[in-house]
């Protein structure tokens, strides 16, 4: 994938092979569950290859388990596949090897011994890197800790944000219906459609036309913490692709928003802002106490988005997490100069690690003068906002305000 996001990737191999569009739901299936499931999947077949095969080899024998143990398709079709495909490519011996791993795989996987370990056990029944299972067992207990691993590890859920000044929520409601996606309210926020599939709404008039936006409830509310005034000038510091740049301009269209942000492709994208700039954050070229409110959804890790990309667990480092937190206080106390006296810095990220969230907000409040307040409607009483998947099942996300004197 070439370091890109999966749903980059794929997006990608379709925009280049658009024969392939009717399958594509198959093969984000089962793209990304071969990812989510990789390390059992491997530990399963280490079980019946003297030696490892090479990486195509070793991903179809993947990509059949998956089918067989995860999605219930018939073994006998889908093994048939896989072994014809390696004849075809790789020779007779290779299918060979591939048939009798597949079969006896299939055949005795309920009778092969787990690790005897617990950490390792839950690691390898679970899929997840063990240094991310033992800092969660540490943190949560074994109980939670499952509970979190097996939430991670289901077909991600989504959320839509609804652009109410131009399309009611009935009209949303009934028109996925016809398109057959099912809809629920949120559990944070009512007012949002969450939805198990959005397959169906590439190229629908409801995304194309910026209708709805897929967009988490956690997400959402960080930039409802905002709550600015009118004609506040805003920045949305790390902006992305502009999604909460966007939210900002339609709950407050009389707000003047800076979006900025180091890649300038993603800008572009954006509809909402004011004023777009190429920048860093923690280098920005705004003059001081210029800013009423600053939104910062910094870089992070993005454990809390695992669910949604589930390659995100095998390339993070227990060490980025810290690096991740440097940085974050590095970005805050850059951007606390560009805020007005009383103004607002509302910091968010997609992850519930402690040293990308209280600890950050606790550090800064060591070095500055900024104020941690309870942030407005809707958030529960509490000093911050802490999303943890298992208990809210929106992604894991932190939101705080800090207040400058």
């Amino acid at each position: 994938m070439d370091g890109k996001p999966l749903d980059e990737a794929v997006d990608g191999l379709f925009s280049s092979l658009p024969a392939l569009f009717p399958y594509k739901a198959l093969i984000y299936e089962i793209t990304s569950g071969v990812i989510r499931w990789k390390l059992y999947l491997d530990w399963v077949l280490s079980h019946f290859a003297k030696r490892a095969p090479d990486r195509e080899v070793r991903i179809l024998v993947w990509m059949t388990l998956y089918q067989v143990f995860f999605m219930r398709k018939a073994a006998y079709h889908v093994v048939a596949e896989a072994v014809d495909y390696a004849k075809k490519e790789k020779g007779k011996r290779v299918a060979n090897f591939v048939n009798a791993v597949l079969r006896r795989s299939i055949r005795e996987r309920t009778d092969l011994p787990m690790p005897l370990d617990p950490l390792s056990r839950l690691s390898v029944e679970q899929s997840f890197p063990r240094w991310l299972v033992a800092r969660w067992l540490a943190r949560f207990g074994p109980d939670r800790t499952r509970d979190l691993l097996s939430l991670q590890n289901l077909s991600p859920e989504f959320s839509l944000r609804i652009d109410n000044r131009r399309i009611s929520r009935e009209a949303v409601e009934a028109r996925l219906n016809r398109l057959g996606i099912g809809t629920r309210a949120g559990r944070l926020l009512p007012e949002t459609l969450c939805v198990d599939r959005v397959g169906p709404l590439v190229g629908d008039e409801l995304l194309t036309n910026h209708l709805v936006h897929i967009q988490d409830e956690a997400s959402q509310m960080a930039a409802m913490a905002l709550s600015p005034s009118a004609l506040d000038r805003i920045l949305d510091a790390c902006a992305g692709k502009g999604t909460k740049t966007d939210q900002i301009r339609e709950l407050w269209p009389e707000v003047r928003i800076v979006a900025m942000d180091l890649e300038k492709r993603g800008l572009l994208e954006s509809i909402g802002a004011s004023y777009l700039v190429q920048g860093d954050a923690t280098k920005n070229p705004f003059k001081k106490e210029v800013f009423d409110s600053i939104l910062l959804d910094a870089p992070c890790s993005s454990l809390g988005i695992v669910r949604k990309h589930p390659e995100i667990r095998w390339r993070r480092k227990e060490a980025d997490i810290a690096r991740h937190g440097v940085q974050q206080r590095e970005m805050i106390e850059a951007l606390s100069q560009n805020l007005k006296s009383g103004g607002r810095l509302v910091y968010s990220v997609c992850s519930f690690e402690p040293e990308e969230t209280i600890d950050v907000v606790e550090g800064v409040q060591k070095t500055l003068i900024l104020a941690l307040e309870h942030p407005p409607h809707p958030f529960p009483d509490a000093p911050y906002f802490l999303s943890l998947p298992h208990e809210t099942g929106a992604d894991g996300f932190f939101i705080a305000c800090l207040r400058k004197p």
